[in-house]
């Protein structure tokens, strides 16, 4: 039979569950602000957890510099964890679309905050997005290799193929260049040559001299007229 005494000792205390964390999204950066700039701003509102700001392209980074700009790192998004989700609220609700303030003249002041909420987001999500994005692009920097790889052997292929035609026409020209020079010339057409050669000029002189118009003797003449 189950006494007073034993029930008690089965009632086991319930858990106070801690408040719960939440989490809000930093649709943009202001230029070079560091994560722990980010925490001390965030801090002065409530606790803050985990934070994670993700680095700009590295390839964007390097065009800048190399066009003259700075070189400092920037991020373009983040997130932020809060210890308790109505302070995560609070935040976005207090800071969103305003300008990030503080002391006058300081670097970040005109800036304007721009950042969500997220509901029922969890940081196991962000991990969980941050490694399939990192899969993506691991797979994007491959395709784009591949593609290279293909156009530089296609590239490499056509020279190789000019290089095979260029060097056909070369031999082709040499080989009738060296049929022409080794043609030989025989003695008898050189000399029928030489004598054709020689002989035009005298068939032209007595051709012009054949039309020219004799003269008539004078003995003809006067006997012609005597008659």
């Amino acid at each position: 039979m189950e006494t007073e005494s034993d029930s008690k000792e089965c009632e086991l205390p319930l858990k106070k569950s801690g408040p719960k964390p939440g989490i809000i999204y930093l649709s943009s950066i202001p230029p070079y602000m560091k994560p722990n700039k980010v925490r001390n701003i965030m801090s002065q509102y409530g606790e803050v957890g985990k934070i994670y700001l993700q680095p700009e392209d590295a390839e964007i980074r390097k065009r800048r510099k190399v066009g003259g700009g700075s070189g400092k790192k920037k991020f373009t998004e983040g997130w932020v964890e809060f210890k308790k989700k109505r302070i995560a609220k609070a935040v976005v609700q207090s800071l969103n679309g305003n300008i990030i303030g503080g002391k006058k003249g300081s670097y970040y002041h005109d800036d304007i905050w721009a950042m969500k909420y997220l509901p029922r987001f969890k940081w196991s999500n962000l991990t969980e997005k941050l490694a399939y994005d990192s899969a993506v692009r691991k797979k994007k920097l491959q395709q784009e290799m591949t593609q290279v790889k293909k156009e530089t052997n296609f590239f490499l292929e056509q020279v190789d193929k000019n290089k095979q035609i260029s060097a056909i026409k070369r031999k082709r020209e040499e080989k009738q260049s060296t049929s022409h020079k080794d043609t030989p010339v025989t003695a008898g057409e050189d000399k029928t040559d030489s004598m054709n050669s020689s002989k035009a000029p005298k068939q032209r002189k007595l051709a012009q001299s054949s039309l020219r118009t004799k003269p008539i003797p004078s003995d003809i003449l006067s006997s012609v007229f005597t008659q």
